[in-house]
């Protein structure tokens, strides 16, 4: 492949990549404090940000803080001491913050498990069985409750089960197919990837395997609440009135009343589906629950809900690149989103996933393959390649084998696209592959 002969245009690392959540008693010596739970005018440091220079910089935050968090690419010490982080209990509420540090550098760890399966032809044969599994039973459930017909999940819940025993082996190529957004199928295929990527991360934060299932199910009926709203109000495509949007915020309501009478429906499912909006802040809805008050399934699904619908073109905004949607949920932890949760959601999806889109230092659009532990900046990706139809499957490259002579510089990563940019179509590439 000829190598571009242009300087690269590296995208910026997200200020995410390099921070993290800690207790103050794991501070050391050279680390850079970049935030606190205290405001920085109670304190004895001039300005906000402090490097932590001697044993007494580091006494005073434990003495007056439950959490810091330490920027380790402004920081002279650039890891931070190991420690297993604490489990996230799926019926409890969330009670303790997620030190994901340790569980980043252990390859081994379920939270890096994205680093470690490929998209292959079986993989992608089996991810898409259980796919379509679940996009006939999330198509039934619309119909039948726009029909005002009898709920009935069991189905639905087989789909999940059966997709949660392949959900380690297909991984890769399952977070592939939630890339696949179309416009005229959103509400199904929102279900179907806040339910793939909820099972993902729980299976990640080492849920048992009927927890991991729960959080699928939870997933998948998260809003089923909207077919229950007023269509005219769900696809408005300018911004809604106060009135309009207390009438929309009725969807977990709506949706918790549908699922609290069947008793296939574990209450775990049904509390997240209520809950799937609250926030720690205590600004969510239906409840205005605060952080301690919801249980960790509704704070895990909340995240991945968000990631999809960032991510997703709607009626009334435009889908968000993966790094854009990390960014917000980043952004907004602790106020809209439990910060334990979206910690762990991004270590887990990582700087790029399989079925991104990326456009190359030499101007091609590929798609990402495998992303790989200690290689994050150099993934494998598929060169797309355009024709009359659309785009076609090109050469796989190992950006991390590639390497550079005195009149060239190696093929890279330039920037990361929204799914369905430049009218790449996921699903017909996903099915040349088999």
């Amino acid at each position: 492949m000829k190598m571009p002969s242009r300087p690269i245009t590296q995208d910026v690392e997200p200020l995410w990549e390099h921070q993290a959540k800690i207790h103050p008693a794991e501070l050391m010596i050279g680390h850079f404090v970049a935030r606190m739970d205290c405001d920085w005018s109670e304190s004895p440091f001039l300005m906000q940000g402090v490097m932590i220079e001697s044993p007494d910089n580091k006494a005073w935050f434990e003495h007056h803080c439950a959490w810091v968090v330490a920027d380790l690419k402004r920081s002279l010490r650039k890891t931070l001491a190991p420690r297993r982080p604490p489990s996230i209990s799926p019926g409890k509420p969330l009670t303790a913050s997620l030190n994901v540090s340790a569980a980043a550098s252990n390859a081994k760890h379920p939270i890096n498990r994205l680093r470690h399966t490929r998209v292959t032809q079986p993989a992608m044969k089996a991810a898409l069985r259980g796919y379509v599994g679940l996009d006939q039973q999330a198509r039934r459930l619309i119909h039948t409750i726009t029909r005002g017909g009898p709920l009935d999940v069991t189905a639905a819940k087989s789909a999940v089960t059966a997709l949660a025993t392949t959900l380690d082996n297909n991984l890769s190529a399952l977070v592939w197919l939630t890339r696949i957004k179309q416009q005229d199928n959103y509400t199904a295929q929102h279900c179907i990837n806040v339910a793939i990527l909820a099972m993902g991360l729980a299976r990640a934060l080492e849920w048992e395997d009927k927890d991991v299932e729960h959080a699928g199910l939870a997933g998948l009926l998260h809003d089923l609440g909207k077919m229950r709203v007023d269509n005219d109000i769900l696809n408005k495509p300018g911004r809604l009135t106060p009135e309009e949007f207390d009438h929309l915020k009725r969807h977990s309501q709506l949706g918790y009343d549908l699922l609290k009478t069947d008793k296939d429906v574990p209450t775990d499912v049904a509390a997240a589906v209520l809950d799937h909006h609250e926030r720690p802040d205590g600004r969510g809805y239906p409840n205005g629950k605060k952080a301690g008050e919801y249980g960790a399934m509704a704070a895990l699904v909340a995240v991945v809900d968000a990631y999809d619908a960032i991510t997703s073109h709607r009626i009334y905004d435009a889908a968000r690149s993966h790094h854009e949607a990390l960014s917000i949920l980043w952004q907004q932890r602790e106020t809209q989103f439990e910060g334990t949760v979206v910690e762990a959601f991004i270590q887990f999806m990582g700087w790029v996933t399989p079925g991104t889109l990326v456009r190359m230092t030499d101007d091609t659009i590929a798609v990402v393959l495998q992303a790989r532990m200690g290689q994050r900046l150099l993934p494998v990706v598929q060169i797309l390649i355009a024709n009359d139809a659309g785009y076609q499957l090109g050469p796989r490259v190992d950006l991390a084998k590639l390497t550079a002579d005195e009149n060239t510089v190696p093929l890279r990563i330039s920037k990361v696209l929204p799914d369905g940019a430049e009218g790449v179509d996921l699903q017909s590439l996903s099915l040349s592959m088999l």
